[in-house]
């Protein structure tokens, strides 16, 4: 399993996983419906407003989110898998 932590290894995941599979970037957007321009910004790691959100929300959470891998697909190592340390909001 391998930790999410950004938008960034996020990105890295759809890409790695998309090519190793064979499935030209124009594929894929067409079977998720979306264009080839905007599968390019998510496998390059720009975030839009809603993927942001939804990674705040899981790091105010304490919420871990892994990704598991079709079998014989192996990643580099994703650059946020360094640990940092958690911050806690200081409540009044």
């Amino acid at each position: 399993m391998i930790p999410v932590k950004s938008p960034t290894t996020l990105g890295l995941v759809l890409r790695e996983t998309r090519t190793a599979l064979h499935i030209p970037a124009a594929d894929m957007a067409e079977m998720a419906k979306t264009t080839p321009v905007t599968l390019r910004r998510l496998e390059q790691g720009n975030p839009t407003a809603a993927i942001l959100t939804l990674f705040s929300l899981l790091d105010e959470l304490g919420i871990e989110l892994h990704v598991s891998l079709p079998p014989g697909i192996e990643l580099p190592v994703p650059p946020d898998t360094q640990s940092k340390p958690r911050r806690t909001r200081v409540r009044p």
